[in-house]
Order: C-alpha cells, then structure tokens, then sequence
C-alpha cells in the first residue's frame, strides 16, 4: 500500500491508438507487447500510443511536477524521449479531503528502433521511475506481417 503522499501508477500500457479526455481513457487496440516494424532501423509503420494513469494523492495536488515517458533498449540506454514536461493536478471544489486524483495521459509515440529487442517503456515523475513496460520489437517477413 502507498504512502499518504506517495505517487502510484495505477497502469501503463501501449496501444494502437489512445486518448484521455474529460477523465476518461480511450483505448483502441491496447494491451499488446509485440510489435513488427517494416525494417530496422527505422520506426514503426504507424506510430502508437502510451496510456498511462497516475493515482496523485491529496498531498501532492496543487504542485508542479516533471513527467517522462522514455523509450529504453535492453541496457538501459534512453533511445527516444515520447513525453516530458510539467503538469498539476489542482483540487476541484467541494473535493473531500485527502481524496487522490488520477491522472490519465495518453501520447503518440514513434521511437526510432535500431534492433530487434526488447524494449521498454518507462514512465517517472520528478526522477523516480513509477513503472514500465516491455514490448519486443521484432522485423516484419512475409510470415510475421507487420502489426
């Protein structure tokens, strides 16, 4: 269980296309952890999407803070940058003390694969990485069709 002021993610996932709108998150083809490119090196045939949620609680409301959703090859080495900047979660009115906040984000992304891998996704606020995932990036041939 997370601390009174701790950040929590509540999921991060990757999808054909996604979209956060008036706090809810739109979804089309999301949850896959495979993905064939045309040729590598070279980014994907259509880029996708990052869905990220991000439970803030009552005490770190009305901050600014830095997000980054970064790309990472099997060592650890950064090979794009899909997000990064600053936002806050303010407290509506009427809101009941201590009540956390999600958070939805949703961005396009199109890194630029240099090998077949496995890749990682990751996600950070303020330097502290609050969760990830993996996706394997693997080169389309006639018997594996590009998804």
């Amino acid at each position: 269980m997370s601390e009174p002021d701790e950040l929590k993610i509540d999921y991060l996932l990757v999808a054909d296309a996604a979209d956060a709108v008036g706090g809810k998150l739109y979804l089309l083809g999301g949850g896959w952890d495979r993905l064939f490119v045309p040729q590598l090196p070279g980014p994907p045939v259509a880029p996708f999407s990052v869905a990220i949620g991000i439970s803030v609680p009552w005490g770190m409301t009305n901050k600014k803070l830095r997000l980054a959703i970064d790309v990472l090859d099997a060592d650890g080495g950064e090979i794009a940058q899909v997000a990064g900047g600053e936002f806050e979660v303010g407290r509506p009115p009427g809101m009941r003390p201590g009540t956390p906040q999600r958070l939805q984000v949703a961005v396009p992304a199109q890194p630029r694969f240099p090998a077949e891998g496995r890749y990682v996704v990751r996600c950070s606020v303020d330097a502290a990485i609050l969760g990830s995932t993996a996706i394997e990036v693997t080169a389309a041939t006639p018997s594996r069709p590009v998804t």
